[in-house]
């Protein structure tokens, strides 16, 4: 259930115009028959963050309802959920917290690894191997 100040905020958001919240672009199309809730993840992806974030999106897909779009008009990487009857942001209230909990995922899912190559052996510690391999590395 959505507070009355929530839903005064979410009543107050445009329709069909990008909004941030909380550093994420979202924007919310309505149609006759419901609307669309979009976020953007990467605005200009390349072909390794598309691959990248395909992989992770499996993940995503079994724990949250919104899909991995590229959108027509811009080629960003988005998010993006179809939620019938919704008129009003304050309509999608949950759905717009599972986004923003499924990009915050995304995002972790999809960031290079940062693991550094353990450090080449030194000399004395390849010695002290030989030796206590019986003169085998």
């Amino acid at each position: 259930m959505v507070s009355q100040e929530m839903e005064q905020w979410l009543q107050a958001l445009p329709l069909g115009e990008p909004i941030d919240i909380g550093g994420e672009s979202l924007c919310l199309l309505v149609d006759d028959d419901g609307a669309e809730l979009v976020l953007v993840l990467l605005r200009e992806p390349s072909q390794a963050q598309i691959a990248e974030a395909m992989r992770s999106g499996f993940q995503c897909a079994l724990d949250f309802e919104a899909g991995l779009a590229i959108a027509e008009d811009s080629g960003a990487l988005v998010l993006n959920r179809w939620l019938a009857q919704a008129e009003t942001w304050v309509d999608v209230a949950e759905a717009l917290e599972d986004i923003l909990n499924q990009a915050a995922l995304c995002r972790v899912a999809m960031k290079p690894s940062t693991a550094r190559p353990a450090p080449e052996a030194n000399r004395a510690e390849l010695r002290m191997r030989a030796a206590l391999n019986g003169g085998t590395s």
